[in-house]
């Protein structure tokens, strides 16, 4: 790799890396494929400043508050995530990047329609940054490089790394997600199966659908239960359930460049970069390994013990968090650090057994943990600070709130409860008028995807789709129901069981008996706002 500068100057003595100046024809076939195919519109929970905030601050990093924050997405595609971000955090500032220019011109029309003033969008190569971070020396709180890594050319590669070296602040934090090995090693043998078949064709659709058909006959033609036979058909199943336009980049590019996590950590450490932990509260823990093979885990430095663990789960994909390496790291989660931050939960409590929505489950023991489970649960989907839930405890009982934090603690770490950085304020209790946010309300203008107030993608069916466009805050119930009412006739009547209603009598007394619940359904979305 060559310096950035001819001299061969250094950063804090790390190396600096070059881009080259003029467009590569990798990076054009890349714009051409990207005009042809938008890339899907995707949104990542991950990326909230709130979360990546609350993990660093966990690991010790004293992380910039995302009420108040700088955030820079590169490769931001259309820029659903950020104007979703943007939405959320009004009192910050987001700009996003993209090769494509059509993605910046449709995220760009969002961003009027909501009349967004703190978020910019701006058409570009990623690489083009460097020299300009160089220049303005401009910085960011929060980095954000979410699907870009393993699938762009390594210039950009090393531009992604060298942009978080140059434009992060003292305490800010990056995220950057990859494809990994060993997992991918799999799924690297469907992608050039397909590839193969596919060569030469230049429609899309056509180039998905014979790539598909040659990977669904050779599955098909190799031995029952054989472990090639399970692994082909694992991968079809994911095929079959993700996005097309996401496929079509996923696995047709030219460029997809999985590695493995110690490869990863020292490019970064190149660039002055260090890891923090995964933006994912399940990626760092040691579920699914047995007891001793977690103790032998635990004496492992970390990026040996995370790669280590990669080899075990097979893991495919990895959203990391980075920071300086002049920033204090601690291994050991902080637990004194959750006292200023936000929970919030949607599991189920029953007696002393807590079931969250994600499957798992454990065990409440303590009086005053199942009291806070049970406030958490009623201001679902809305948070709770740490101060609040603390002040169920009598001040007169010492040493139950200490049980409550480590309880708390716990139930974070286990993925039973969530926790931010920053708080989420929802709409709990239906109104009179009830309003869904703006965001919404103009996604479902587009497709079946809306983001909440959460930061997540939210699929919906045609008719909640109706009533979340129709809740503008200037319609009471009734109108709503005659709204719908419309809706049904004009779309062949609503589904109900197994059964098909149509007619204005037997449509209106069924529309009026769900409305409530299903604006109670929309507010437990965190879909509304008033």
């Amino acid at each position: 790799m060559s310096p950035i500068i001819s001299s061969g100057s250094t950063i804090q003595g790390c190396e600096r890396f070059s881009v080259p100046a003029d467009h590569s024809p990798s990076i054009a076939k890349l714009m051409s494929n990207y005009d042809k195919v938008p890339y899907p519109d995707f949104i990542h929970p991950a990326t909230h400043p709130g979360n990546m905030a609350a993990i660093a601050r966990l690991h010790g990093v004293n992380a910039p508050p995302p009420e108040s924050c700088r955030v820079l997405e590169l490769a931001c595609g259309p820029g659903g995530n950020l104007i979703s971000l943007a939405t959320l955090l009004p009192s910050s500032h987001f700009e996003g990047i993209d090769l494509a220019a059509g993605h910046v011109k449709t995220g760009n029309s969002m961003i009027g329609k909501l009349g967004l003033s703190n978020i910019q969008l701006h058409h570009g190569r990623i690489e083009d940054w460097v020299t300009e971070a160089e220049s303005d020396g401009e910085r960011f709180d929060y980095i954000i490089a979410h699907g870009a890594y393993s699938w762009v050319p390594e210039e950009a590669r090393q531009a992604i790394l060298a942009i978080c070296q140059l434009r992060l602040s003292d305490n800010g934090v990056a995220l950057i997600s990859y494809n990994t090995y060993p997992g991918w090693h799999q799924r690297q043998m469907a992608r050039d199966i397909m590839r193969y078949h596919a060569d030469g064709i230049e429609d899309p659709q056509t180039r998905l659908r014979h790539g598909k058909a040659l990977l669904s006959s050779v599955a098909q033609n190799v031995p029952q239960g054989s472990a090639y036979r399970v692994a082909l058909e694992e991968e079809l199943k994911a095929l079959d359930q993700a996005n097309e336009a996401y496929i079509s980049h996923e696995q047709f590019e030219d460029t997809n460049r999985p590695c493995y996590f110690h490869e990863f950590a020292t490019e970064a450490a190149s660039h002055c970069l260090q890891t923090i932990a995964e933006a994912d509260w399940g990626d760092s823990t040691y579920e699914q390994v047995r007891p001793d093979v977690a103790s032998a885990l635990a004496s492992l430095p970390k990026i040996r013990r995370a790669q280590t663990l990669d080899f075990f789960r097979r893991r495919t994909f990895r959203q990391t968090l980075l920071c300086r390496d002049s920033v204090a790291v601690s291994e050991q989660l902080q637990s004194s650090a959750m006292e200023s931050m936000h929970f919030v939960t949607s599991s189920k409590l029953e007696g002393d057994q807590i079931t969250g929505s994600n499957g798992l489950s454990g065990t409440v023991d303590h009086p005053v943990t199942q009291a806070a489970i049970v406030r958490l649960v009623d201001q679902y989907p809305s948070s709770i600070s740490c101060e609040e839930l603390c002040a169920i405890v009598d001040s007169q009982e010492p040493d139950s709130l200490a049980t409550l934090k480590a309880d708390l603690f716990n139930l974070v770490c286990v993925g039973l409860v969530s926790v931010s950085a920053s708080p989420t304020e929802a709409c709990r209790e239906v109104s009179s008028h009830p309003r869904a946010t703006a965001l919404s309300r103009e996604q479902v203008l587009l497709g079946d995807t809306v983001t909440n107030l959460r930061h997540q993608p939210i699929r919906l069916d045609d008719t909640t789709a109706h009533l979340v466009r129709c809740c503008d805050g200037q319609s009471d119930h009734a109108s709503l129901i005659e709204s719908m009412i419309a809706y049904a006739m004009a779309n062949g009547g609503l589904v109900e069981g197994d059964q098909v209603i149509t007619g204005e009598e037997n449509l209106r007394p069924l529309v009026n008996s769900k409305m409530t619940s299903n604006l109670q359904r929309l507010a437990a979305m965190a879909l509304l706002v008033g």
